[in-house]
């Protein structure tokens, strides 16, 4: 039944890029917060939602990069979209967007997983994220639809290629909670 749903996001992390001005590496730590009221609907194992509200981020840098697009503290409009296509009792499949006017930025993720435990899928996954000068592909495994107490949570893991030619792993944690 389709209906309106509101979706609470906060997330941060830290990064280091090479700064061509300073000549040197620079380390930035990221937070963000967003609050996107929206529309869900479930329909024969296929769930769509689509979302838009306010964001705000907080971008720090050491040592600071008077260069840098990002730097300080950012208003703007986010908008997001996800499918979860339920293929059999054992098998998922879903992707998911976001674009936001910071920046701009946005990011883009697939996967697919199998219900090898009953409590969670396990499969691989495909991201992509953009901002101005710099873009980041990520390649792993993710673990999703892991329930405790109400709480879904999910981890991803796996190997990022960078567009400034930095590679590495990457780490994904995440829950959601709906009431």
């Amino acid at each position: 039944m389709p209906g309106f749903t509101l979706k609470l996001l906060l997330s941060g992390g830290g990064y280091t890029y090479p700064s061509g001005g300073l000549h040197t590496d620079v380390d930035g730590t990221l937070l963000s917060a967003a609050v996107l009221p929206g529309w869900r609907a479930t329909r024969d194992g296929i769930s769509v939602g689509l979302y838009a509200g306010p964001a705000v981020q907080d971008y720090r840098l050491a040592p600071n990069d008077p260069g840098s697009r990002l730097h300080g503290l950012y208003g703007g409009a986010q908008f997001d979209g996800n499918i979860w296509f339920q293929l059999s009792p054992t098998m998922m499949a879903t992707a998911n967007g976001s674009i936001l006017s910071i920046g701009p930025t946005g990011a883009v993720r697939a996967a697919v997983g199998w219900r090898l435990l009953e409590p969670f899928y396990v499969g691989p996954e495909a991201q992509g994220i953009w901002c101005a000068n710099y873009q980041q592909l990520r390649l792993g495994a993710h673990i999703t639809g892991f329930r405790i107490d109400g709480i879904n949570w999910s981890a991803a893991s796996g190997w990022a290629v960078e567009s400034d030619g930095r590679s590495g792993p990457y780490l994904r944690l995440g829950f959601n909670a709906r009431y």
